[in-house]
């Protein structure tokens, strides 16, 4: 098999140096047919087979591949692929009763309630009218913006 027009170098598809033995070839190349779509998929199987093909298809593709060539975007690609679908499923349903712990939610009012009050706080609760000779305090930015 020649390589098409159009097509990148299969080591750049793979990401992978040109003195990767064949057995790491093989594991990127089937690795992205496993989790690519369909046009990735023939891509990765065309480059496997052109480095694990004829020694001289291969050797033409070393020539032709610039030198200490890195592929980190590659690489990103590889690892970003089997997470490209949405982490949370938006068809799914909603809370239900089930999701809570109602015991512990129960406890956590209770303690509250029974939680003693600061010093003053009964007067306060007996009298809420403000005292007359009390100016009104001013309003502060924070009051508006928080009630």
């Amino acid at each position: 098999m020649t390589a098409a027009p159009g097509r990148p170098n299969p080591y750049h598809v793979l990401g992978l140096p040109v003195d990767a033995d064949q057995q790491t070839v093989v594991e990127h190349g089937e690795d992205g047919i496993k989790t690519g779509s369909d046009e990735e998929r023939d891509l990765y199987d065309w480059a496997m087979r052109e480095l694990i093909g004829h020694p001289h298809t291969r050797l033409r593709h070393a020539l032709t591949e610039p030198p200490r060539t890195d592929y980190r975007d590659a690489r990103w690609r590889r690892f970003a692929r089997p997470y490209r679908t949405a982490p949370v499923d938006l068809g799914a349903p909603g809370l239900v009763p089930d999701d809570f712990d109602v015991a512990e939610i129960v406890r956590q009012v209770v303690r509250e309630l029974l939680r003693p009050l600061p010093d003053g706080a009964h007067a306060v609760l007996e009298d809420p009218s403000p005292a007359a000779d009390d100016p009104e305090p001013e309003l502060e930015v924070h009051d508006v913006l928080f009630g």
